[in-house]
């Protein structure tokens, strides 16, 4: 029976594209789409037309080919136009438009989230961040990435004479019919500019993240969120690297609370990220000092709101001033950089923040991390191995079944296809405050935790959501750091 491909959810890769001259793929209606354990696969328009199997052969000739057929003649057609553009058969690719044009059209259809000119000695690398990971999408020569570069700067109304210093801009466009948004920023660099465009919106945006029951809580995790968003008073911080999704779980959080709209909801924020309905949302103006956060934040508590989200947590007048207001009668949402909940609390207290002050007001403090899914087309299961169940204190002689990432057409041959969070959660209870006004560490608030509710920690969410089949141990691994190896380190210091 002859596979059938949904072209309209492939991502091939760059490398993969390049398997077949433009000119002859869309000659034939040939799409390589990946290369699955060591044999190409390829997707014709026709799988009848010999013509175009000889060819595809001929130029593969070196590589065991599949050939598959579209679900969708016409899906098919326009996936292959916009894979193989007329500009790289004419060899006007490398005018700017044209580039800028191709460049947008493989990232929305990939995904990705941000988009990165990085110069080298003899080429420039076009790479893009899928999922979390960077990905070499296309390279280009210096001449081009000069001229491809300065098109950009032009779009974000920034200055082309200037290279030796940082810029910030932004733009808005329209690819294939879509309005995207894009924050650019610029830095020089000893073989150019590199330049990253971060994809802050878009039109044909999924809604399924607007709303905190998508957002991968389990029931008790959600349970525990939204209870903290239902207090009238008090703080809800969220901490994580950058690129964790806390914006994302934050906008959710105000969409839940703006829904009855008999609050009054104010979001300060360093960009303002994408509109929510029902929030007054400030936009801090950090480069000429005017609007701070700090000073935002003073100047929204006299304008009698209900809930507050400041973006971010920089400095201890800030942190001081968000608490403070939580004394007031007024609920705040906010963003701190640690590694884990329990060292949201002594971050604070580094901050200069007193520690009663801290459990006075601390509702729920919020660790999170984004780790792959892996892809639901090619995704294995295999047993744990004995090392695994004994690291992770599984019985080894029944050991559990976990998911095994391969890589395939819908994936971009990664393995994996989306992204679920796990999160970590210290509910600020008694005894918590007993342990902060005692001065107690992190590690000591971290062990409480461990030991009061294991299922609460980034472990055990990552482990559940493993045997869940929604990310892998590798991903989990690759992602988190282990109190296990926290303590090697420690050791090997």
């Amino acid at each position: 029976m002859t596979r059938t491909v949904d072209t309209t959810r492939v991502r091939p890769s760059h490398d993969v594209l390049r398997l077949l001259p433009a000119k002859t793929a869309r000659a034939v209606g040939a799409l390589p789409l990946a290369v699955e354990d060591g044999t190409v696969v390829v997707c014709l328009a026709d799988k009848t037309d010999f013509n175009a199997i000889e060819r595809v052969e001929t130029l593969l000739a070196d590589r065991k080919v599949e050939f598959v057929e579209a679900q969708d003649p016409v899906d098919f057609r326009r996936v292959l136009r916009e894979n193989y553009p007329d500009a790289a058969m004419t060899g006007d690719l490398e005018r700017p438009e044209n580039l800028f044009a191709h460049v947008m059209r493989r990232a929305l259809a990939r995904n990705a989230s941000d988009i990165h000119i990085s110069p080298a000695e003899t080429e420039t690398l076009v790479r893009m961040r899928i999922d979390g990971r960077l990905q070499t999408d296309l390279s280009v020569s210096s001449q081009t990435a000069a001229e491809f570069v300065s098109y950009i700067k032009v779009l974000a109304n920034l200055d082309i004479a200037e290279k030796r210093a940082p810029q910030d801009g932004n733009i808005d466009t329209n690819v294939n019919g879509l309005e995207v948004s894009l924050r650019v920023a610029t830095v020089p660099t000893i073989w150019g500019e590199h330049v990253t465009l971060r994809i802050l919106s878009q039109t044909r945006e999924t809604k399924q993240l607007d709303t905190l029951d998508n957002l991968g809580f389990h029931s008790h995790q959600l349970k525990l969120f939204e209870e903290a968003l239902e207090t009238p008073d008090g703080v809800v911080i969220l901490s994580g690297p950058t690129g964790s999704g806390k914006t994302t779980t934050l906008y959710a959080a105000l969409r839940r609370l703006a829904k009855p709209g008999d609050l009054h909801l104010v979001s300060i924020e360093d960009p303002v990220e994408k509109p929510v309905a029902g929030v007054t949302q400030i936009k801090v103006d950090a480069r000429q000092e005017r609007v701070s956060f700090e000073k935002a934040l003073r100047s929204v508590l006299r304008h009698d709101p209900d809930v507050v989200m400041v973006g971010e947590i920089r400095d201890g007048e800030t942190a001081q001033t968000a608490l403070r207001s939580a004394l007031t009668g007024h609920l705040v949402l906010t963003t701190l950089h640690t590694n884990s909940a329990p060292g949201i609390l002594t971050r604070l207290v580094d901050l200069g923040v007193p520690p009663y002050l801290v459990a006075s007001t601390l509702r729920l403090a919020v660790a999170q991390r984004l780790l792959r899914r892996p892809c639901r087309e090619c995704m294995a299961w295999q047993p744990a191995d004995a090392a695994t169940c004994e690291r992770y204190g599984w019985d080894a002689a029944n050991p559990p079944k976990v998911p095994v990432a391969r890589g395939c057409a819908y994936c971009g041959n990664t393995g994996y296809s989306g992204r679920t969070a796990i999160y970590e959660m210290l509910p600020v209870n008694d005894g918590v405050r007993k342990m902060l006004l005692k001065g107690e560490s992190e590690g000591d608030i971290y062990r409480w935790l461990k030991a009061f509710a294991p299922g609460l920690t980034l472990r055990g969410d990552a482990l559940a959501k493993v045997l869940e089949g929604e990310t892998t141990l590798e991903e989990y691994r690759a992602t988190v750091v282990e109190e296990l190896e926290l303590a090697e380190l420690t050791i090997i210091n």
